[in-house]
């Protein structure tokens, strides 16, 4: 009859539905995932990326292949991971570059935003700021108040430009009513060495970047970009505290994938990511090269990603900063 193959018909149909690849529920268990990490090898994002990928590994998850592709402060790399099909077997190791370059340049990249769907926010790490561990300014305020005396002969340095340290530096500035030489260099080993021989005063660098030297006493931290104090640096008061709001310039690490993921996946590696992180040897390996975990997933992590992406483009355009 006629309503019996309609039926057999439409059966079949939600039959074919249904086992479709992208119904049936994909397990990541046994597959191989291409994490890209858009900076050289050794970094700070390389080196969480590859502890947490060992443990899910360890822990029964996926494998991972870590591809590090660097180049144009984290453009290059995330290009590649924006262009990759949403399988569920490429994913994308971000930081605030990642943000702060689709910012400066809108129109020729990917979109954080719309190009990626967030899966969670990881670790972080402070920035600081620091004088030479002989400097004649012992706090921040010292420091502020030689500034206001001599303007424009004072300096500071920072990977940049067009950094999210470089934009605290010059949050700091206009609140402070200060005028600084900024001084951008490539990196912030040759930051610390400038501030070392004297040739700069001030570095604003990742907590991270800067442990080994504060450690040492070669340098001396002044004030932490942040609303509360960190855990690593208890005695060194935020900005907040010296009276100068709403500057933050904590380094991020967290994981997104291409637009159109499965959302089954997404919920497998922010399952696995979050309880590696929770890990103990873990923590530990994170903690001596200055990362700490803090964890927001899903539509948090991608709020929050909006939100970092309409700040970047206010200051941006407030203090003129160019790519380059």
């Amino acid at each position: 009859m006629r309503i019996a193959k309609i039926l057999t018909g439409a059966a079949l149909g939600a039959v074919l539905t249904l086992t479709s690849p992208a119904a049936q529920a994909q397990s990541l268990v046994g597959k191989s995932v291409r994490v890209i990490v858009p900076y050289p090898a050794g970094g700070a994002g390389d080196v969480i990326t590859r502890v947490l990928a060992q443990q899910v590994t360890e822990s029964g998850g996926p494998s991972f292949v870590v591809e590090n592709r660097p180049g144009a402060g984290s453009i290059i790399g995330s290009d590649v991971a924006a262009r990759a099909t949403p399988d569920g077997l490429t994913i994308l190791l971000v930081e605030n570059p990642f943000i702060l370059g689709a910012v400066l340049h809108p129109t020729d990249h990917y979109h954080p935003v719309k190009s990626f769907d967030p899966i969670c926010y990881l670790a972080d790490t402070p920035s600081v700021i620091a004088v030479a561990g002989n400097s004649e300014y012992k706090t921040l305020a010292e420091f502020i108040t030689a500034a206001k005396a001599k303007p424009g002969t004072l300096s500071y340095g920072s990977t940049g430009p067009a950094s999210t340290v470089h934009i605290a530096g010059e949050l700091l500035k206009r609140a402070a009513g200060i005028d600084l030489i900024y001084v951008p260099f490539p990196g912030t080993p040759p930051v610390v060495n400038a501030v070392l021989g004297g040739h700069v005063n001030a570095v604003i660098a990742n907590y991270s970047d800067l442990k080994a030297q504060i450690d040492a006493k070669g340098l001396r931290a002044i004030g932490v970009p942040a609303q509360k104090r960190v855990d690593p640096l208890p005695d060194i008061p935020t900005l907040e505290e010296q009276g100068f709001k709403d500057i933050e310039a904590s380094v991020w690490f967290g994981f997104v994938a291409p637009i159109g993921t499965p959302k089954d996946v997404l919920a497998q590696f922010e399952k696995y990511f979050t309880a590696a992180i929770e890990v103990p040897a873990v923590k530990a390996k994170l903690n001596v090269v200055g990362l700490y975990p803090k964890v927001s997933c899903g539509e948090k992590f991608g709020t929050f990603i909006a939100t970092q992406t309409a700040d970047y483009t206010k200051f941006v355009k407030e203090f003129d900063i160019k790519g380059e």
